[in-house]
C-alpha cells in the first residue's frame, strides 16, 4: 500500500484515525510511498522551515518507489486520456497514480477528487 502524502502529513500530526489504519495496514503488507510523495513532503518541510528529522525517521520505514520508464510511460497514457475528456490532474498526483498502477499497489489518500478519475487507480479511503 502507498501513502499519499496528506495521509502521512495527518499520521506525523497524531491523528489518531489515520494511525490505527496505517497500523492495521501494516499488519498485512508493507508500507510505501514514492519518491514524488518523498518530494512533496520534503519541499513542504522546507517552505515552513521545519525540521524533516522526524519526517525522515517515518520515511526511513517506507519503501520508496521511483518513477522510472514504465510509470512515464503510464502517466503520458493518463495524461492524455485524461485531457481528451477535460478532466486533468496536478502532474505530481499523475506521477503518483502512475507509480502506484505500474506497481499494482493501492493509494491511500484524501484526495479523492482528482485520484478517482482514474480508472485503473485502486485507492484505500478514509472518511474524514
Amino acid at each position: 500500500m502507498i501513502l499519499d502524502s496528506d495521509i502521512i502529513i495527518d499520521f506525523l500530526k497524531n491523528d489518531k484515525k489515520i494511525i490505527e489504519r496505517i497500523s492495521k495496514i501494516k499488519e498485512e503488507e508493507s508500507l510505501k510511498t514514492t519518491t514524488i510523495n518523498v518530494f512533496e513532503l520534503l519541499n513542504g518541510f522546507l517552505a515552513l522551515n521545519k525540521k524533516e528529522t522526524f519526517l525522515l525517521e517515518f520515511i526511513n520505514n517506507l519503501k520508496v518507489l521511483n518513477f522510472n520508464f514504465e510509470a512515464s510511460e503510464k502517466a503520458a497514457e493518463i495524461f492524455n486520456e485524461l485531457r481528451s475528456n477535460g478532466e486533468e490532474i496536478d502532474h505530481l498526483d499523475l506521477f503518483i497514480a502512475s507509480i502506484a498502477i505500474t506497481n499494482k499497489e493501492k493509494l491511500f489518500t484524501r484526495n479523492k477528487k482528482h485520484f478517482n478519475r482514474i480508472k485503473e487507480l485502486e485507492i484505500e479511503e478514509i472518511e474524514n
